[in-house]
């Protein structure tokens, strides 16, 4: 194997920085520190701008952009260079791919129910062929953690000794400044004294309860940090006139890392994720207490350090949880991206 090259798709670096991308970025720059001159390598569309490395050649291919490049120029390279690849964000090219690929979590194909609209389930039937033929292809997967390996094992009956776990990590989360600016743009927030989520509209993320949890304890504020139309949403379940919420709308890194910092605690009431890292970054920032969904996802990363929600009889209550049995900060110990690139690393040389 020695004489093996591995080649990432790096088209990831021209996408916006969400948990998938972040997690790429995050663990190359890991491996980057401890692998081998030449045995790593990073394909990126023409123009696409990536990190210094000091062990990983980037090399920009083809000329073509998005899908199209993940589907033709990725591996085209692949076969020039005789490489294997290294797919990090649930997608392969539909030909010409033989390698590790990542597969975050199985949302599209578990909860259907999720996906309604048109566009959503499109984008479900999209990336659930994607699943089946990285179940088909990929010689082996990795995945972010025991449930989400259990559930590709279920729904497309991959071997589970043909699955690796490497976790999530919150060292980036050191980089940040925070910015206590926040608070003087909303004077109604007192340190320590307000429980903080950050929301959207996608149904896993569960955003309907914290306005029932508002709802139930008036005598609390609850901060929400968002974009889109989470008011509007509000309304349409006609929880709009809450005068304990506050809608933050879209917060930068630094003013996320000080609402974190000073909160009272931080919710999660995720009905579905592959891994959940939200709390764990909240954590890294200083959150005294997080409360997450009790899940077997949100146990195994989490185990005694959170607090849960049991949704099954919790309709929207924030004090009705069960109470952590160890300090957050036992998480910082756990995961970390040096650690992880380790455990890739290891995969990639066998």
């Amino acid at each position: 194997m020695s004489n093996t090259i591995w080649a990432v798709d790096g088209s990831f670096f021209a996408q916006r920085v969400s948990g998938i991308q972040r997690y790429s970025i995050e663990l190359l720059a890991a491996l980057d520190r401890i692998v081998s001159p030449g045995f790593v390598e990073i394909v990126t569309p023409q123009g696409v701008t990536t990190p210094a490395y000091q062990n990983i050649r980037a090399v920009p291919f083809g000329t073509r952009r998005g899908l199209a490049w993940q589907q033709l120029d990725y591996p085209e390279y692949l076969k020039r260079r005789g490489a294997k690849g290294l797919a990090t964000c649930n997608i392969i090219p539909w030909f010409g791919f033989r390698g590790i690929a990542v597969v975050h979590d199985v949302c599209y194909r578990a909860r259907r129910d999720f996906y309604t609209s048109v566009r959503d389930r499109l984008s479900a039937a999209w990336h659930c062929l994607q699943y089946r033929r990285i179940a088909q292809k990929a010689e082996r997967i990795i995945t972010v953690s025991e449930f989400s390996k259990s559930e590709i094992h279920k729904y497309y009956g991959v071997p589970l000794e043909k699955m690796n776990i490497v976790y999530n990590a919150w060292q980036q989360m050191q980089r940040l400044t925070p910015d206590d600016g926040i608070f003087a743009k909303h004077p109604q927030l007192q340190r320590g004294a307000y429980y903080f989520s950050m929301a959207n509209l996608l149904k896993n993320k569960n955003f309907p309860w914290v306005l029932r949890a508002a709802k139930a304890k008036p005598d609390a504020v609850f901060a929400i940090a968002g974009g889109g139309s989470l008011a509007a949403e509000a309304e349409r379940l006609g929880l709009a006139d809450l005068p304990n919420v506050l809608y933050l709308g879209y917060v930068a890194d630094g003013e996320a890392k000080a609402l974190m910092a000073h909160c009272k605690a931080f919710l999660f009431p995720t009905l579905y994720e592959g891994f959940g890292i939200p709390p764990l970054e909240a954590v890294a920032c200083g959150a005294p207490e997080i409360i997450v969904s009790d899940t077997p996802c949100m146990r195994e990363v989490y185990g005694d350090c959170a607090a849960y929600i049991d949704l099954s009889t919790n309709p929207g209550d924030v004090s009705a949880v069960t109470p952590p049995a160890a300090a957050p900060a036992v998480l910082l110990e756990k995961y970390s991206w040096d650690k992880s690139a380790a455990k890739l690393l290891e995969i990639l040389q066998k």
